[in-house]
């Protein structure tokens, strides 16, 4: 595929070609190419898993400003008078509760409370928001949405993931770097965990100061053209780009999960630890229905719940993968990981597991390809502390 080729090719939707399965191709993918990306079909989408390796990127991430091209995600505006109502019988938190202009993250249930989606929502004004999905469900969200807006003549969704780009600039230096690169409008017009609409270079774009890497950072949507000059800026003031196994492992330092990779059936957001995002009522303390709310309710009974989310750090040699089991002293498995990767920061391998309540205060191991690891246990909630040093 030439450069000039491939700046055309902007997200195709194009399922087989002859009987042979074709991903989706990223708008930038000619500036991928350029950075000497490694490829990889993930989420749907060939996607840069790394550019100049992993463990470097890591590293950048926490000591410089980095950028990454995050649209495989999918991401809708819902508008109309009854914008709020409709998301109100999506999403487990409560929409009344986010302020005009409030970036945060929210749950989509399935029927039995199990998570179908963590997404990313912004109220941009009353009536008018923005939706990212998780990166497993770019339009079965989209199609949910759709569904419960029917009964609202009102409501618009639009659906933005081939029209758009979407980016994500974090690390320490991420506001000097953003200045040089661009100016000073992003750092000075765009709050902590605020989400607003504004013009760069005379072309509108959604920016928002939010990261999931647990350093400052903001996403950035808008037009391919534009975000094509974004990258290219960023890169001259000597930003690095990252791949996508460098952002999952600097997401999963700062304990953000995905699903359902990682929150698996029958996990539900209270075993995940995500009940801070479970709005079972408004604040009219009157009952919400969403999808699952009757389940979740049934289960915040028996809570704390019999399963919870741990982190561990491997104390041997061996490298964790998902799936590798999670034992006793005596051999006795107990659990799985979900996810696993090696911590850069740390110097470790790390991996995340449901575990049974009775066992969380004992000496736990985990089975990889070449050893049995004794673990010491880290709080998700804690992770991202002790990797920047922090008591």
């Amino acid at each position: 595929m030439t450069e000039e080729s491939a700046k055309k090719q902007i997200i195709p939707i194009i399922p087989t070609i002859g009987g042979v399965e074709r991903t989706n191709v990223l708008p930038l993918v000619h500036l991928h190419m350029k950075a000497n990306w490694h490829p990889a079909p993930v989420h749907s989408f060939t996607l840069p898993l790394w550019y100049q390796g992993t463990y470097d990127e890591q590293r950048s991430a926490r000591s410089g400003t980095v950028i990454s091209d995050r649209s495989y995600l999918g991401r809708f505006y819902v508008t109309g008078e009854n914008a709020e109502q409709v998301l109100d019988r999506v999403f487990t938190s409560d929409p009344y509760k986010l302020a005009i202009g409030q970036i945060s993250r929210t749950v989509a249930c399935n029927e039995d409370g199990t998570v179908f989606d963590i997404a990313i929502w912004c109220r941009l004004d009353a009536g008018r928001w923005l939706i990212i999905s998780g990166p497993r469900t770019q339009t079965s969200l989209l199609k949910r949405v759709e569904q419960c807006a029917e009964t609202y003549s009102d409501v618009l969704v639009r659906d933005r993931l081939e029209e758009s780009v979407l980016l994500s600039v974090s690390g320490p230096d991420v506001s000097d770097s953003l200045v040089t690169a661009l100016g000073p409008t992003i750092p000075k017009s765009i709050p902590l965990n605020e989400g607003h609409e504004i013009l760069l270079g005379g072309y509108r774009a959604l920016v928002a100061n939010y990261s999931e890497t647990g350093e400052m950072g903001y996403l950035i949507i808008c037009s391919p053209e534009v975000g094509e000059h974004i990258w290219q800026q960023l890169l001259s003031v000597g930003t690095e780009p990252i791949g996508l196994a460098a952002s999952d492992a600097l997401r999963l330092e700062a304990n953000f999960l995905e699903a359902p990779a990682e929150i698996p059936h029958p996990a539900t957001p209270f075993h995940a630890g995500l009940a801070q995002l479970v709005d079972l009522e408004d604040g009219e303390n009157t009952r919400r229905t969403f999808e699952g709310s009757a389940q979740l309710e049934k289960d915040l009974k028996e809570f704390p719940t019999t399963r919870s989310i741990k982190a561990f750090k491997l104390l041997d040699k061996g490298l964790a993968k998902k799936g590798d089991t999670v034992q006793l002293y005596d051999g006795t498995v107990i659990s799985a990981c979900v996810a696993a990767f090696y911590s850069a920061a740390l110097g470790a391998s790390l991996a995340f597991a449901y575990i049974p309540r009775k066992h969380l205060n004992d000496s736990l191991y985990i089975d990889t390809d070449s050893s049995r690891s004794s673990t010491e246990p880290i709080r998700p909630e804690e992770l991202l502390a002790k990797i920047k040093g922090r008591p």
